[in-house]
Formats: structure tokens, sequence, C-alpha cells
């Protein structure tokens, strides 16, 4: 189950991350955009607790930090693979965390990936 849970909240933070990296890049109001989506079907947890961070680019203190998600994400990796399954947006989803601990981000908080998958330097 931990697995499961945690596949999902990697897809849903880097997937938050893209949408509030467009809506910053489209000009949009960065708070009209977080409460528009936050009661629509578009919605997650991730959006509603990590988008205000995302938006306002705010990585610490990070109540969820990459370093103590990040060795999760491999044994997800390797469960998929024992199980036969290529799971082909947590891996995409996974390069952003890799990444992310890569540039010595581990001690942020996971909305960092943001600043990943945006290119923007925090």
């Amino acid at each position: 189950m931990n697995y499961v849970a945690n596949l999902l909240l990697a897809v849903h933070t880097v997937a938050a991350a893209e949408a509030m990296a467009l809506a910053r890049r489209s000009g949009l109001d960065l708070e009209l955009v977080q409460k528009t989506l936050d009661n629509s079907i578009a919605s997650s947890a991730i959006w509603r607790q990590r988008g205000p961070l995302m938006a306002e680019r705010t990585w610490s203190p990070a109540p969820g930090p990459v370093r103590a998600l990040h060795p999760v994400l491999g044994l997800i990796e390797d469960q998929a693979a024992r199980t036969g399954l290529s799971p082909s947006v947590f891996a995409a989803a996974k390069e952003v965390f890799d990444k992310a601990l890569a540039d010595g981000w581990g001690d942020l908080d996971i909305a960092c990936v943001h600043d990943q998958v945006s290119g923007m330097h925090r």
C-alpha cells in the first residue's frame, strides 16, 4: 500500500508542478488559478497542499523533504519491475525527483520540483 500511495504522491506532485509552471509562464494570476482549481475535478490533495508553496516558491521549512521521499521511489521502481509493470508516468516523475536530489535539493520540500520542471533556480 505504501508503494501505491507514494507512486501517486510523486506523480501528483510533478503534475501539480507542471500545471503551476504553465500557469506562471502564461502570466495567469496564480492565486486565482489555485482558488479555481482547488474545488474542481482537476484538483488533488497535493495541488491543495503544495500548490500555494509552488506559487510562492517556498521550499523551507520542508514538511515533506525530497530526501525522505526519494528512497521510496527506488523501491517502487523495483517493485514495479518485479511485477512486470513499466510505469512510464511514474518513471518521468522519478526523474524529476532524481534531478532535484542530484542538484542538492534533498532538504527542500517536495514542492521544489516546480523549479525543476520550470527551469527556475531556487
